[in-house]
């Protein structure tokens, strides 16, 4: 369908909808269906095939008679009410509108909406929504698939708070909790009792209890309601908008109104820019000089022994797949430095790295460690002839480590691979294959480090395509092969990408730099955003010898500058309100 034009028209008629919606959820009691609603109509998103998502197409009939979506005609006819008196609206963004209203009316936390989403006639196949009688491996599957990570699912399953089950559509009967039409961390508390006296506990509720890796959110939750809140805000937010570009319209109206604003304080903005533009180049003049010098320091390693630059590489990777169990409140920014875990985790084994580490950290103590690590994994990928990476600072440590076992194992197979590689949030089988022909070169299989002796390919050094080459041709049998390398053989999807990059080497370096770069700059907050305001800010500074000279340049930048940082901060607050569009 034609993109949903997002204009003034559009936004008045979401805010009256938004009014009708709370009226007509608060008069009827039914914030539990409308929030099933809005999740099973966007819980179908697939991340590999673009399918899915949040688009409408549970008012097919093909769609709303799957089993999972039983009675949820209810919901639907409500929301019919509400579309017959605001047209304009789509279905799709009606949904999701009303699973946010259901929300603030009980109680719980403001969640950014934004509009712009197309209805579809199409729907996906049945069988994509989580099986209430199923345990943690199938609930993996399916948020996996959708691009969520394990804090998803735990503060996801926290709407459980909300409603009850019937037995006419899911089999199961029974509350979760004692007050089943007010949003709280009661789900949590309810979970860890041994007994919850006549309160319902799905197997997928107890599979968040029983599995390792859901548990410590749980607990969180049942302890820290605001941690709860602030992670349900986050995870809802990122559900409701799987699959979803906001329209350019959005985004012009947002920076037109903003820079209205900004205009009608030009004495302020003018003084504001300069101050502002002035510090970011400052800032940003230390941190380069110390990023350049801690560059050479690495360099230096790598020529004193030419093996480092592997191990560097290796470090990069770790410490990046390390934030996928990781369970502080800012784990998508940090990366453990506690020295007894990462060092005794079998994937970690280096003890001389990490003094070398140590050292140049010393000499450079305004870059925290995963920086260092990330610049060590770019510079290590030059030296060894792979493509220039752009770096990009502003990670931040933590003293905390997440549990053994994120990392991938090479003694498992095509599962566990992606497994691995979509609970740090990339879910795209081109990136996993991409990033195993990096892996192959911090691969330097030791059996003092991995267990294992050996090399994936001849040239252990370099990086090139040989390590698909041997995959597809097999040409030399005394190059060390794991499960994890013939999964990519063995699996159809993977297998697509290991032919095209054994016979295409540009193809390879250009997945690779992209999938490199996303792996580096997971939970690096607002990276783009970050790049450009450092490079627009040491531009125009340059460029002002006396900044009365360059009132009109001033002006010009604090309108953009106002701009984004009120976008920005609305985003990081999750605060989105349709008054900042209007």
């Amino acid at each position: 369908m034609a993109a949903t034009i997002v204009d003034g028209e559009y936004l008045k008629e979401i805010e009256k909808s938004r009014r009708d919606l709370r009226a007509l959820i608060s008069s009827k009691n039914c914030a539990p269906i409308m929030l099933r609603l809005a999740w099973h109509d966007a819980g179908t998103y697939d991340a590999t095939t673009k399918t899915g998502g949040p688009d409408g197409s549970i008012r097919n009939e093909i769609e709303y008679k799957h089993a999972a979506n039983s009675g949820l005609t209810i919901a639907i006819d409500l929301c019919e009410e509400i579309k017959a008196r605001h047209p304009k609206i789509t279905y799709a963004d009606l949904y999701q509108l009303a699973g946010v209203v259901a929300f603030e009316v009980t109680g719980g936390p403001t969640i950014g909406f934004v509009p712009g989403r197309k209805d579809s006639s199409s729907s996906p196949e049945e069988g994509r929504l989580p099986d209430a009688k199923q345990g943690p491996p199938h609930l993996r599957d399916v948020f996996y698939r959708m691009g969520l990570t394990d804090k998803d699912i735990v503060a996801l399953s926290g709407g459980h708070t909300l409603g009850r089950a019937h037995p006419e559509r899911s089999g199961f009967e029974g509350a979760w909790t004692k007050e089943p039409l007010k949003f709280d961390n009661s789900y949590f508390v309810e979970l860890l009792k041994e007994d919850s006296e006549g309160l319902l506990k799905l197997p997928t509720d107890r599979a968040l209890v029983e599995d390792p890796q859901f548990r410590p959110y749980v607990e969180l939750y049942a302890k820290d309601e605001e941690a709860f809140f602030r992670d349900y805000a986050e995870s809802h937010k990122k559900l409701s908008e799987l699959g979803f570009t906001p329209p350019s319209s959005c985004f012009k109206l947002a920076v037109k109104n903003s820079t209205v604003l900004a205009q009608g304080a030009v004495g302020v903005a003018v003084a504001a820019a300069v101050v502002i533009l002035s510090y970011f180049y400052e800032v940003n003049r230390r941190l380069k000089n110390e990023i350049d010098k801690a560059r050479v320091d690495l360099l230096n390693l790598i020529w004193k022994d030419k093996y480092s630059a592997t191990d560097l590489l290796r470090l990069a990777y770790a410490s990046q797949f390390s934030i996928a169990n990781s369970h502080n409140g800012d784990a998508g920014n940090s990366t453990s430095t506690d020295a007894t875990t990462k060092t005794t985790q079998c994937a970690n084994n280096n003890n001389n790295l990490k003094t070398a580490i140590d050292n140049i950290k010393a000499k450079h103590p305004t870059i925290t460690y995963p920086d260092l690590y990330q610049l060590a994994g770019v510079v290590a990928l030059e030296t060894l002839g792979g493509p220039k990476i752009e770096f990009v600072p502003g990670r931040k440590d933590s003293q905390i480590s997440p549990n053994e076992g994120c990392l991938p194992d090479g003694k498992q197979g095509a599962s566990d691979l992606r497994d691995v590689f979509h609970r740090v949030g990339l879910s795209d089988d081109k990136d996993i294959v991409a990033l195993s022909g990096g892996l192959k070169l911090a691969r330097r299989a030791d059996s003092e480090i991995s267990g294992v002796h050996g090399h994936p390919t001849g040239e252990t050094l370099k990086f090139d395509n040989s390590y698909f080459e041997e995959l597809a041709n097999k040409k030399d049998s005394s190059l060390l092969t794991l499960p994890t390398d013939k999964a990519l053989l063995d699996d159809k999807k993977f297998r697509g990408y290991v032919q095209l990059y054994a016979t295409n080497k540009d193809a390879f370096k250009k997945d690779f730099e992209e999938a490199h770069k996303k792996l580096s700059e997971l939970g690096l907050p607002h990276a783009s955003f970050f790049r450009s305001t450092l490079e627009k800010s040491t531009l125009v500074v340059k460029n002002i010898p006396v900044a009365q000279r360059a009132v009109g340049v001033a002006v010009a930048a604090a309108v953009v500058i106002f701009s984004v940082f009120y976008l920005i901060n609305r985003r990081r607050a999750n605060k989105y309100s349709l008054n900042q569009f209007q």
